[in-house]
């Protein structure tokens, strides 16, 4: 069994980075392997935001995010200095979404066989 911690830095409305991740983290789950958490950086920050404005055309990508980790109990959290520069107040996030530092994603990764990125960086 094999530990995952997934850090995903595009926003949400590049949605099919984050139905990857949902998409391979099922299959991960489904083959009996963990998930540690997903971390959020930079612009991936607003995956993290309840309230966003996706009109008609765009998932729902935050809500996806919401409950597949509640489904799972996977831990989601936000890189702090990012949530601060983007304005995002904790409040706003999707439930069970914290603010953390990279030190926090550093334990994750140590703590995890394999780290999965997901976009460019800040």
């Amino acid at each position: 069994m094999t530990t995952y911690t997934f850090f995903i830095s595009t926003e949400p409305y590049k949605f099919e980075a984050s139905d990857c991740l949902i998409q391979i983290a099922e299959a991960l789950i489904k083959k009996g392997h963990n998930i540690k958490g997903l971390f959020f950086y930079g612009s991936g920050v607003y995956n993290l935001k309840k309230e966003i404005s996706c009109g008609t055309s765009i998932r729902n990508i935050p809500k996806k995010i919401e409950e597949f980790c509640k489904l799972n109990s996977i831990s989601i959290a936000g890189c702090s200095t990012w949530v601060s520069l983007t304005g995002l107040k904790e409040e706003e996030f999707i439930d069970g979404a914290v603010e953390e530092g990279l030190g926090d994603f550093s334990n994750w990764s140590v703590e995890s066989d394999k780290v999965i990125v997901f976009g460019t960086g800040g």
